[in-house]
């Protein structure tokens, strides 16, 4: 992935996003009169999210609302049974999406609220998070989080993708906007069409392939709760996630269904819990009587309207169904979920907006799983002959679940795309992270399977322990023996100038990215990817004022000792440069950039396996122009120890057995 450069229409679009800023968060505060969860947690929507370290190098997973969270649940629950839960953040842009995902998983996940699309909150957002990959969900592209992503060589994998032509058409217009971001997505999409209309965006054509729809996949609940006694004589016509036009040309049919079918009762679930009163309010004015299931209210004989007015039931509804009608399809909003009711055998009816899912919809409709109604006539016949037939009715219920059957697998050909962006992961090495802030700002970050306890004293070596020579001489640091393992503790020093007016304190910086708590949450990366790299102990970040000190603890990687070390003894054979060749080349592949290479950062143990050190001010890091840069640092390094040691074991041609090992293929990409 090389270095993104933004085109004159991105930044003009980072302009107006700029400008746009206030206005939203305005537009979100006015929105909260009616829906309070809006005015919570703003400045998450500036990139304000708390610093957790536990979270750090894990998934970034975005589904902007209800129905993608609903699409994501069955990638999320494969997701769990391989990554720790606290390894996977979830966003959404609205409350209703959160309360679905909480509705789902409950405390099993963290969810934040999504970055507004300027450049300082997406960074603000990416650098208190810091995960591998960013996980899309259906259409949300954003140009910012993506030249963001792209910045960091951050993995960008768009899931169960939908793109209309009409979407795709405004994409063409504005191709600048977007340039940079096509050339690096994995896409899985739900469809052949919308895998045609990305490759033609840029896509390229072996990182864009149809895995059909994750929705397939939703398990219908196993336990089905029974109805309330109130319902039992009842036949249940059941309006999921509707609109007001969905609910206008219910309403102007019901009356000649009631004529015809005075036992049946029209369960109304509107789309948007902000209209649940409005909705009510609209029955009332109707002269409908109505029961409100979040009241609790019993319905009686002479209810003809139970307003579902709750979240997380709809499924429910479906299930004791007579007949289901998915909303969005007679209001001109482009179709909701048809698959909740098809999963449960449960053919459907729908109006003529089907745009947002057109094939799904056809489908159902050719094979017999559901009917489309063009208008409030044809509604109400449909309605009227099912109620009077439900046999007929009830024999499309095959058809419902067959449909649902021969597209199932969506999860897994999704995963293989995800798998494919960020390579393999060895998620468990995302253990737990305990992080602890004093009162007067000191924070220590520790890994508790490695250290029961670490405070800020504790990064102080006593008198017995090892000292250890780092770097060029420049620091030292303490091996301490403990009883959960080894470690090495290392104090951030300065070099050059700035170490004659201070030797170790360094200019304040936001708590994420100052050098300890970088260093830490990049080796926890690196260690579930499998590099050659100790693991992290602990971190400390001591506030003095505008300034701070840091230190580390990483695990001792034992009989290991540095290369210069090494080649005072004895000259390294080729296997070593071969190792360390490879060593540094698995790094590359990571595209993670060593701020240091030198000969005292690369070790050997005894088995000629070789290990990198010392990650201060390193990074993640696109392009490929800065690996050959890299190789030449090391090499001035050999040769500038070769020139202060007789000692020194290093010839030139040594040289090449490393580079030779760093050009062959990696075995463990």
């Amino acid at each position: 992935m090389n270095a993104p450069r933004a085109t004159a229409s991105l930044r003009a679009y980072r302009l107006l996003m700029g400008a746009l800023a206030l206005p939203l968060l305005g537009w979100l505060w006015w929105r909260g009169r009616r829906e309070p969860a809006y005015r919570e947690r703003l400045g998450e929507r500036l990139g304000f999210i708390p610093v957790e370290p536990r979270h750090m190098g894990g998934l970034w997973l975005h589904a902007a609302s209800v129905g993608e969270v609903q699409a994501a649940r069955p990638l999320i629950e494969r997701l769990l049974a391989d990554w720790p839960a606290h390894a996977i953040v979830v966003t959404t842009q609205t409350p209703t999406g959160a309360a679905a995902l909480h509705a789902a998983f409950g405390d099993r996940l963290a969810h934040r609220y999504a970055p507004i699309d300027t450049p300082a909150a997406v960074r603000r957002f990416l650098d208190r998070l810091q995960p591998q990959a960013l996980v899309l969900i259906e259409r949300e592209l954003w140009p910012q989080w993506l030249f963001a992503c792209a910045e960091r060589a951050l993995p960008v994998v768009l899931l169960n993708a939908r793109l209309t032509e009409r979407t795709a058409a405004g994409y063409q217009r504005w191709r600048g906007v977007m340039a940079h971001a096509w050339p690096h997505l994995q896409v899985a999409t739900a469809d052949a069409a919308t895998a045609e209309r990305l490759q033609a965006l840029g896509v390229p054509a072996e990182r864009c392939h149809v895995a059909g729809n994750l929705k397939f996949d939703i398990a219908a609940p196993a336990d089905a709760a029974p109805l309330p006694t109130d319902l039992n004589d009842r036949q249940l016509v059941v309006a999921g996630s509707t609109h007001e036009g969905d609910e206008t040309a219910w309403l102007a049919a019901w009356p000649a269904i009631r004529a015809r079918h005075p036992n049946a009762l029209l369960v109304l679930a509107p789309r948007h819990p902000q209209r649940f009163d409005a909705v009510s309010q609209t029955l009332g004015r109707a002269g409908w009587l109505h029961a409100r299931r979040s009241l609790g209210e019993a319905v009686h004989p002479e209810h003809a309207v139970l307003l579902a007015d709750t979240m997380g039931e709809l499924m429910f509804w479906y299930r004791h169904a007579t007949l289901c009608f998915v909303g969005g399809t007679l209001a001109p909003v482009g179709g909701h979920n048809p698959l909740e009711p098809l999963s449960l055998g449960q053919p459907v009816l729908f109006g003529p907006h089907t745009q947002n899912a057109p094939a799904l919809f056809d489908e159902a409709a050719q094979r017999g799983a559901g009917l489309r109604v063009a208008d409030t006539l044809a509604l109400e016949t449909a309605v009227i002959d099912a109620l009077g037939q439900p046999e007929r009715w009830r024999a499309r219920s095959q058809a419902a679940l067959a449909l649902v059957s021969d597209h199932r697998g969506a999860t897994g050909r999704s995963l293989q795309a995800l798998n494919a962006a960020i390579g393999t992961v060895q998620a468990e090495a995302l253990g737990d992270v305990v992080s602890v802030q004093a009162p007067d700002g000191t924070t220590v970050w520790r890994d508790p399977s490695r250290t029961p306890a670490m405070a800020a004293r504790d990064f102080t070596p006593g008198g017995p322990d090892e000292r250890l020579a780092t770097g060029s001489g420049r620091g030292q640091a303490a091996l301490v023996q403990a009883p959960q393992g080894a470690y090495v503790l290392r104090h951030y020093r300065r070099g050059g100038l700035m170490a004659k007016l201070s030797d170790d304190r360094f200019a304040h910086e936001p708590l994420a990215r100052s050098r300890a708590m970088r260093e830490f949450a990049l080796l926890r990366l690196m260690r579930s990817w499998g590099l050659p790299v100790p693991a992290p102990v602990a971190a400390l970040h001591t506030p003095h004022g505008l300034v701070y000190s840091a230190d580390i603890a990483v695990a001792w990687l034992p009989g290991t000792r540095n290369l210069v070390q090494c080649l005072r003894d004895a000259p390294a054979t080729p296997t070593q440069w071969a190792a360390l060749g490879t060593a540094i080349r698995r790094l590359h592949d990571r595209q993670v950039y060593h701020a240091d290479l030198n000969a005292h950062n690369l070790l050997l143990d005894a088995h000629d396996q070789a290990w990198v050190v010392d990650f201060d001010k390193c990074a993640v890091r696109p392009g490929e122009a800065w690996k050959a840069a890299n190789l030449a640092r090391l090499l001035r390094s050999l040769r500038k120890e070769a020139s202060r040691q007789d000692s020194c074991h290093w010839r030139e041609a040594d040289w090449a057995l490393l580079t030779a090992a760093y050009q062959s293929p990696n075995p463990h990409s």
